[in-house]
């Protein structure tokens, strides 16, 4: 079944877009578990070493995703697999991912990562058991973009720099209005693309969301550059609670997105 994308453009950058409908066939390795769960890959493309930093800022991003979640729907978060981050290695080098070889436009970074996965059998789209955000130690190209959907959230090196604290590298000459330091907006990044595996869509159509307020604050639409000041509307809170990823009595650990997270050398 073919794939469709859908992009959005907000304030003078793009936005994340959107993916509908099922890439390509794939298989999961290992078995079914108990409860649906979200499990984190830190794919390493073939010329990147690996960096505990990064595997650590990973995990602490989806962490706080998850509380701040079980605080806006009031208990209720999603489950996270074990371990949470999973490091997958890849025989393709970092450009590989952002060629446009295979795939163009703004998908192709994407759409490469998505493909490779499924080569190594990593994932399976709309798996009924699973969620996989997915980060990409390799940088899009200008004009590609992260997403989220299907069940499979990717994002690329600069949310791994963001979440560590690091230096934001422009994918274009200059920077754009989501490419901007702080964890905070990062994880945010992260939970936007998240929500998206599970089914929220943009709500610029909405008529709970058509004022330039709601626009900035909702987490769906601008509201994840400025996390953890964002908000979930009613109708998403509401869709989020029908879904068998959140679930009640998981325990979560309020933090702050801005603590330090202490590095390694890479």
């Amino acid at each position: 079944m073919a794939a469709t994308f859908g992009a959005m453009t907000m304030h003078g950058f793009r936005a994340a877009f959107v993916v509908f409908g099922l890439i390509g066939a794939a298989v999961s390795g290992g078995a079914v578990s108990a409860a649906p769960s979200v499990q984190v890959i830190y794919l390493l493309p073939a010329d990147r070493q690996e960096s505990e930093s990064y595997r650590r800022a990973a995990e602490f991003g989806v962490r706080h995703f998850q509380a701040w979640l079980s605080d806006a729907l009031r208990g209720p978060t999603f489950r996270l697999a074990d371990p949470a981050v999973r490091i997958v290695r890849s025989e393709k080098n970092a450009a590989w991912f952002r060629s446009t070889d295979r795939h163009t436009g703004y998908s192709a970074f994407y759409r490469n990562t998505v493909d490779e996965l499924a080569r190594m059998g990593v994932v399976r789209f709309n798996d009924p058991a699973s969620r996989f955000l997915v980060y990409v130690d390799a940088d899009h190209a200008c004009g590609q973009s992260g997403a989220g959907g299907s069940g499979v959230a990717v994002v690329s090196a600069n949310d791994l720099r963001g979440l560590s604290g690091e230096r934001i590298v422009p994918a274009c000459d200059r920077a754009n209005g989501a490419e901007i330091a702080g964890r905070c907006r990062w994880i945010g990044g992260i939970g936007h693309e998240f929500l998206h595996t599970i089914g929220l869509m943009h709500p610029d159509r909405s008529p709970a969301c058509q004022t330039a307020q709601c626009r900035a604050e909702a987490l769906m639409m601008q509201g994840y550059i400025t996390y953890p000041r964002a908000i979930l509307l009613d109708e998403e809170k509401a869709q989020l609670l029908r879904s068998p990823f959140i679930e009640t009595g998981i325990r979560t650990e309020a933090r702050d997105c801005t603590e330090v997270i202490a590095s390694s050398v890479r």
